[in-house]
């Protein structure tokens, strides 16, 4: 018998043999793949889908985006307007890359996925996208000497560090990538809170060259003192208290103050609050009456104040620092219109960025004779109107906030001092770099060049903000000089809201 010649053919499965072979090892790669997709993709699924930049984390959407995908936070009522003015942001930037003329970024860095009962509201933020946005429609379409040469135009990024600014470090690590983009990130701006978190994540970006402006974050020494490379716009919590102090030293009927103070050690605003307290109104200081307040980052608790205010009154004070957040205030000022010493009136001094009194609330104060003095970093009454005190930059902005976003809330939404306050930043960023970008001829600059121009804005460099007249010598550390801090009285007792500002060394 002749052996038999073996060939490919002789020995291929038949096709329904090779389909009973395959199939079940088809369907274990389908199970592995879903099993895979089930633990990884939901996180980036969540949040925009696959190459949106953002993941999820804790409930949050954590990243850095051009303005889309939208971060959605708070209510449903708001999401419309979030995606609004995120979708205005995206445009312009979409605009600016097509553009054909050089360009960078500039990263907004904040708490863009706040909820109601956090350190920061979905409507704070809202208008400080708002307020960054007119900033950049300005720099990059206005005409106006004052934000330097549109020949280089900004692409604003907008990047989500948690509504506590506790999830940092991924946020962090990229925009420092971003710095070698083709249009290359070259400052940061922001930062909404005065936590470990936001000197933390500061620290790492100074570390790495960038240059940064705050926004609102008003602890005493979060600035150039202790990173370099950082400024701020909003006055120092020793800057706001001074101002305070001038206050108290035009009332001769207040002598005698009770300190309330939040113990809470890890609040790094409320500890150099506390600390501004003392320093300014030294023997004036009668008692000190210390709480357990509610921080950034815990849920709200309501405290009772009940002990407190009975001191208060057996103490004799005419007024009481509140050296806290403002939803312990507002329970503070609850159990005060109780009190049993109600024949003798009561100012409470307090410090925040923007009116912490809502209207309704007015008459109920009136009625118990408590003044709630305010140092702000912003003055509600400003407008248009030539008596109202506003600085000189207020007007051109409001009238871009007019003419790129319809007026859409004013003035009502100007007046919690946020849209002001990072327009204000955005400003200052642009400004620092378009002096180096012109002063190079045309180059694009580094961050590292970025840093010591911020320095010279000052004198005849000084930023026509909305918020007034900026300086930011050497002497200051990166706070800002010649700013005016508000004091406004509520209800008003017709002190005409005294104007204090900054000094300049």
């Amino acid at each position: 018998m002749s052996a038999r010649t073996d060939t490919s053919e002789d020995f291929a499965p038949r096709p329904r043999v090779l389909t009973r072979l395959l199939l079940p090892a088809a369907l274990l790669v389908l199970a592995v793949l879903a099993a895979v997709a089930v633990v990884r993709l939901p996180p980036h699924l969540a949040c925009g889908g696959l190459g949106s930049g953002l993941v999820e984390r804790g409930g949050e959407c954590i990243g850095v985006t051009d303005g889309g995908p939208a971060f959605l936070p708070g209510p449903e009522e708001l999401h419309e307007e979030y995606r609004r003015i995120q979708s205005l942001i995206k445009a312009e930037n979409d605009r600016v890359a097509d553009d054909g003329r050089p360009s960078v970024k500039v990263a907004l860095v904040s708490t863009l996925t706040p909820d109601t009962g956090g350190p920061l509201s979905p409507e704070q933020i809202l208008h400080s996208l708002r307020g960054a946005y007119v900033a950049q429609m300005r720099a990059n379409h206005g005409e106006e000497a004052r934000l330097g040469d549109p020949g280089l135009q900004i692409r604003l990024h907008l990047a989500n560090a948690g509504k506590v600014q506790d999830k940092w470090e991924p946020v962090v690590e990229e925009l420092i990538g971003m710095t070698d983009d083709r249009a290359p990130l070259i400052a940061v701006v922001g930062w909404g809170l005065s936590v470990q978190d936001t000197e933390d994540a500061a620290a790492r970006l100074s570390e790495a060259g960038i240059p940064m402006v705050s926004s609102v974050a008003s602890a005493t020494g979060l600035n150039h003192s202790t990173i370099p490379g950082l400024v701020r716009i909003t006055p120092s919590n020793d800057d706001f208290v001074r101002a305070l102090a001038e206050y108290a030293d035009a009332r001769p009927d207040l002598s005698r103050a009770a300190l309330v103070l939040d113990e809470n050690s890890e609040d790094r605003h409320v500890n150099t609050l506390t600390e501004a307290f003392r320093a300014h109104f030294g023997d004036r200081i009668v008692s000190e009456e210390p709480f357990g307040g509610t921080t950034v980052g815990d849920e709200y608790r309501y405290v009772e104040f009940f002990n407190i205010v009975q001191n208060v009154c057996g103490t004799g004070a005419e007024m009481v620092l509140f050296s806290g957040r403002t939803a312990n205030l507002h329970d503070f000022l609850d159990r005060l219109r109780g009190r049993y010493c109600t024949e003798r009136p009561v100012t409470v001094l307090f410090v925040e960025t923007g009116p912490v009194i809502a209207e309704e609330d007015v008459r109920p104060l009136d009625d118990s004779d408590i003044t709630v003095v305010q140092a702000s970093a912003n003055d509600p009454r400003w407008s248009l109107e030539e008596d109202s005190g506003a600085p000189a930059g207020f007007a051109p902005f409001y009238r871009a906030h007019q003419e790129y976003l319809g007026g859409q809330g004013l003035p009502a939404e100007l007046s919690d001092g946020y849209a002001l306050a990072h327009h204000d930043a955005l400003m200052t960023a642009v400004l620092a770099i378009r002096s180096q970008y012109s002063e190079r001829r045309g180059e694009l600059p580094s961050s590292a060049q970025i840093r010591p121009a911020l320095f010279q804005l000052k004198d005849g460099n000084s930023v026509k903000a909305a918020s007034g007249s900026l300086q930011f010598p050497a002497a200051r550390a990166g706070d800002p000089g010649g700013r005016p801090v508000p004091v406004i009285e509520i209800p008003d007792r017709g002190t005409g809201h005294p104007v204090h500002h900054t000094p300049l060394e």
